[in-house]
């Protein structure tokens, strides 16, 4: 088991030794410190590590890793799951996609096109109109 920041490490570390488990190890600060701290050179980690934020995952030294999240599922993507022919952004991947209806994959596809319209792709803004174009519904309707 390991964590990313060293929190649950503590309490599940802590919940081991309560049950009687005698060797107990984690790393203090989990395993984005380790991946800060120690040179790739010295590490044993292999991969990339899951965030919980935009960048999806990290590699030695925190750089951000190539994972990408499918909007559709919430799965961490691979580069490896990015050449299937199942994965289509925004709209499925290898491991949702034969869980969705055409309808849905076309309704996905709408979606979409609408972020590749406001120009909204993959930024922090993701799902939301950007304020120029709220503004301009604004003044829209005011002028009527």
């Amino acid at each position: 088991m390991y964590c990313t920041g060293g929190i649950r490490c503590e309490k599940a570390s802590s919940f081991l030794l309560s049950k009687g488990f005698e060797e107990v190890y984690h790393l203090e600060g989990g395993i984005l410190k380790y991946l800060e701290e120690v040179p790739r050179t010295e590490s044993l980690w292999e991969g990339e590590c899951f965030v919980f934020d935009k960048r999806v995952s990290v590699e030695h030294g925190l750089a951000q890793g190539t994972h990408k999240l499918c909007y559709r599922c919430k799965q961490p993507v691979s580069d490896a799951d990015m050449e299937s022919p199942q994965w289509e952004h925004g709209v499925t991947c290898p491991y949702c996609f034969s869980s969705k209806s055409d309808e849905e994959k076309d309704r996905a596809r709408a979606r979409q096109r609408q972020f590749e319209t406001w120009g909204i792709i993959d930024g922090q803004d993701k799902g939301r109109k950007p304020d120029s174009t709220k503004q301009s519904a604004t003044n829209l309707s005011n002028s009527v």
